[in-house]
């Protein structure tokens, strides 16, 4: 599906890209390396079935630094009214529930936090 962005998440591994490390190729991509991106679907591909035209959700790209980027049917969320007209990138709270789901966290537990990222 195609993307037209309202934003993009910053992420940390992104700084390396901008430092002019080595290791990648330069230039990048347009809108590269944004991946916490949200916006509104702007158009779908064949089978797509799970969001629409007009929906809003967030994504998982690689180009949402730019305006309008494109997206795996699988990873995006369609976002619900009460987050209208609000960002989200949504890659941080993915990565939230992927570690609920590794660790079996269950009711009654005790859980500790420390610092923030992965």
């Amino acid at each position: 599906m195609r993307l037209k962005l309202q934003g993009c998440g910053l992420c940390a591994s992104n700084i390396p890209v901008w430092e002019g490390r080595d290791w990648f190729s330069y230039p990048v991509a347009a809108g590269n390396p944004g991946h916490e991106g949200w916006g509104v679907v702007d158009a779908v591909g064949e089978g797509v079935t799970n969001v629409a035209p007009g929906d809003r959700v967030a994504a998982l790209s690689y180009n949402a630094y730019a305006a309008y980027d494109l997206a795996d049917a699988d990873k995006v969320v369609k976002l619900p009214e009460a987050l209208a007209d609000k960002p989200f990138p949504g890659e941080p709270l993915g990565c939230a529930m992927n570690i609920f789901k590794r660790s079996e966290i269950q009711a009654g537990q005790t859980v500790a936090i420390l610092g923030i990222g992965f």
